[in-house]
């Protein structure tokens, strides 16, 4: 039986079961980690009836009974997903965003987990023709001052890869693997900032961007990353739609994306990050369920004694 741990994404499960309930879920169906949601309007700082709105010490007693409840399971919460829609150019939305990272890397540090997964500015919010250097120069203000807060509460923060613009069948600004490395490299230049600051490779993403000319495959954009990946969103499609599957039910070819990860010598979790209402509302737990067993079937394979 392989050593490697498997973790799943659990955003579906806590907005139906709440965070204790899918921590005893998740254990239950054999994983040994969780990717913490916190990117949903349940928190953020605008919406009076999210935690974000409240103060440090009561975000602090609710998720230390969430990590307690964790530790007691032997259920690791090997990385939390933060912040999805990133800097615009409204500044309203801007400061709240940063205040909703503060509370990202936060809540990061209370779970015990080493990563916030973060997302880059995106076309989604911010148009496919924007200037590339206000592109450039947004994200760039966006992750300095999102690891102030990484460096005040020890944790790291993850850009993760992009796919592409999908209203626009055009890639992504930071979908586009040469922009992504240009930013996180520019970013990581600035002070300590790189002992704060890493990459996720979310495979579904990095397989949508590659059908545009120039792209690696997803295999490739591991290797191009390097020892700069620190955690992964698995998952898989048909190259076209952003459909989250479970891997081996698209296209991505999985021998190569598990080559490139022992060849940057990835050692963290394989993370599930998937569309679990896929089959169905009703069907969310028979598709985590088997989701893991199928990732835990492929790791068995490989790497099994």
């Amino acid at each position: 039986m392989s050593k490697k741990k498997v973790s799943l994404s659990t955003c579906g499960l806590q907005k139906d079961l709440g965070d204790i309930e899918t921590l005893k879920f998740v254990k239950s169906i054999g994983a040994d980690g969780v990717d913490f949601c916190l990117y949903t309007d349940n928190y953020d700082c605008r919406n009076p009836e999210s935690i974000y709105s409240k103060s440090d010490d009561e975000i602090y007693e609710y998720y230390t009974k969430v990590k307690k409840c964790a530790d007691d399971l032997g259920l690791a919460i090997c990385q939390t997903h933060g912040r999805i829609n990133g800097f615009t150019t409204d500044e309203e939305n801007n400061i709240a965003e940063e205040e909703n990272a503060r509370k990202d890397c936060l809540i990061t540090s209370i779970l015990g987990s080493p990563v916030c997964v973060m997302h880059a500015c995106t076309n989604f919010h911010l148009g496919i023709d924007v200037d590339p250097k206000f592109m450039r120069d947004l994200n760039f203000e966006m992750f300095n001052k999102f690891l102030v807060f990484a460096k005040k509460y020890n944790v790291q923060i993850a850009t993760e890869t992009f796919g592409d613009a999908m209203r626009w069948e055009k890639c992504d600004f930071f979908g586009n693997m040469d922009e992504f490395l240009k930013s996180y490299n520019r970013t990581c230049a600035v002070g300590d900032n790189k002992k704060y600051f890493s990459t996720c490779v979310d495979t579904g993403h990095s397989f949508r961007a590659s059908r545009f000319p120039g792209n690696p495959g997803v295999g490739d954009s591991i290797r191009m990353l390097g020892d700069s990946l620190s955690v992964l969103h698995i998952n898989d499609n048909n190259k076209v739609r952003d459909q989250h599957k479970i891997p081996l039910t698209g296209s991505i070819e999985w021998d190569d994306v598990w080559d490139a990860l022992d060849e940057v010598k990835f050692d963290g979790y394989y993370t599930l990050e998937l569309f679990l209402h896929c089959f169905g509302q009703n069907f969310k737990k028979e598709t985590a369920e088997f989701a893991v067993k199928v990732m835990r079937n492929i790791l068995d394979n490989r790497y099994g004694g």
